[in-house]
């Protein structure tokens, strides 16, 4: 056991002494905030402004509204001028000299009943793209469903009230903890920590396995397999760099939030409000409110146990992983056996991530039990499910399993560590690592 921890020691102290770690870990909360900053701004400016004419020679929506997108990257201008002339003005005309960048026909003969026929016309200089398209879609749909309405002689006041959104109340009838605007909370930290761990996984796991291969490559290996066994020199490396990780990202928590709060004080910009997964929220429909909910309901997360297993997971995580990852590189004869080998250490890791996507929209589900379970998906899937109060039983179930998954992956690891770390030269197959693992040594 000694050993093992000078082992540990000598990587963990090598490792944070570096100056690659020491500049990511400084350098990446700036990044992070660098992301989210040009995500805004990509979003705010990256459409444009298009000021859209609208001609209507139906006359039939002189008297409804049609307003304009609320991060102004679209302006209806009604105008009483010809469709010809405007059309001519629009190709004429170079770009800075343009009054309007695309217009919207609706022609004399525009029938209520069959708005698809004849069709309201759009022409334009610059194509609009996707969400454009959607977005006056949308505006127009409206507007002839108010058309329609005033028809049928409805008040104004009646077409506000009938087009009001329904803002119902979500709340657990056997889980008081889990109060309204708390599912989309819990979504929103889930996701956030399933990621970690994934990006997590590959990244340290790929760092132990290139470790391995170095200290094979320059015979180092055997130097210290003639002072240590490979068991103890597998388990002090793999706890080392876990330790490594787990420290990276406990430093960049906490720089995130003294950047977070040095930048709300000198620009007036917060993280939590400008984040990716917050924007993509607003594009699906979720208004300023609706926003402020749920970031109110974060205070109502499980934070506790959240502090107490999120780490176990990880580690847990990474120690199941990190050992085959060491395993790989131990086994590693030519660069050109790397990818093949890694394949079947990398497939349950993606399967994981896209078992949590799906568990953030059915946390109730089988399919998110039984991979909270199974200790190859456990750390990334419980991880995320943590936000959603899961039941105590299915909690102590996943830790008992992913121990039991951590000594089992450890044990077949060392038994192809072993071997693999002294051998060289040679190209190895699946089959001749599986008689690794029942050698008598």
């Amino acid at each position: 056991m000694n050993k093992i921890w000078i082992i540990m020691q000598r990587e963990y102290i090598s490792r944070v002494k570096r100056r690659a770690f020491i500049i990511t870990t400084l350098l990446a909360p700036i990044g992070f905030f660098l992301l989210i900053s040009s995500t805004v701004l990509i979003g705010k400016y990256g459409q444009g402004k298009a000021d859209v004419a609208v001609i209507d020679d139906s006359g039939l929506f002189k008297e409804i509204p049609i307003p304009d997108a609320e991060d102004q990257s679209v302006y209806f201008h009604r105008i009483n001028e010809k469709y010809d002339d405007v059309v001519k003005q629009l190709t004429d005309k170079n770009e800075k000299e343009q009054k309007y960048q695309a217009v919207i026909y609706i022609p004399s003969n525009f029938n209520i009943n069959s708005p698809n026929n004849p069709k309201i016309a759009y022409r334009y200089i610059k194509r609009p793209g996707i969400s454009k398209k959607d977005f006056i879609n949308r505006r127009m749909t409206a507007a002839i469903g108010k058309l329609r309405m005033k028809i049928l002689n409805v008040s104004p006041e009646q077409i506000e009230q009938m087009q009001q959104e329904v803002s119902m109340n979500y709340e657990s009838l056997d889980n008081k903890a889990d109060k309204q605007g708390n599912t989309d909370a819990a979504s929103v930290a889930g996701l956030v920590m399933g990621f970690v761990i994934y990006i997590s996984l590959f990244f340290y796991g790929t760092m132990i396995m290139k470790g391995v291969m170095e200290e094979k490559t320059n015979r180092i290996v055997e130097v210290l397999t003639s002072s240590v066994k490979p068991f103890q020199l597998l388990m002090g490396k793999i706890v080392g760099i876990a330790a490594v990780g787990l420290t990276q990202f406990i430093l960049w928590i906490l720089l995130m939030f003294v950047v977070n709060i040095v930048v709300g004080i000198i620009f007036g910009i917060s993280i939590g409000h400008q984040a990716p997964g917050m924007a993509a929220m607003q594009g699906k429909g979720l208004d300023q409110d609706d926003m402020q909910m749920i970031m109110q309901s974060m205070a109502t997360l499980p934070y506790k146990q959240i502090i107490i297993l999120f780490p176990f997971y990880f580690l847990g995580g990474f120690l199941l992983y990190g050992s085959l990852f060491a395993a790989v590189g131990a086994a590693i004869g030519e660069d050109s056996d790397q990818q093949s080998l890694m394949l079947p250490i990398t497939i349950p890791i993606i399967i994981s991530i896209s078992i949590a996507v799906n568990v953030v929209n059915n946390p109730d589900s089988n399919l998110a039990f039984w991979a909270s379970l199974i200790p190859f998906s456990s750390p990334v899937v419980m991880s995320t499910l943590l936000p959603f109060r899961p039941e105590w039983w299915q909690i102590a179930l996943s830790v008992i399993f992913l121990i039991g998954g951590f000594v089992f992956t450890t044990y077949i690891a060392a038994r192809i560590y072993r071997i693999g770390i002294l051998m060289y030269g040679k190209k190895v197959t699946f089959k001749e690592m599986g008689r690794w693992i029942f050698a008598k040594i």
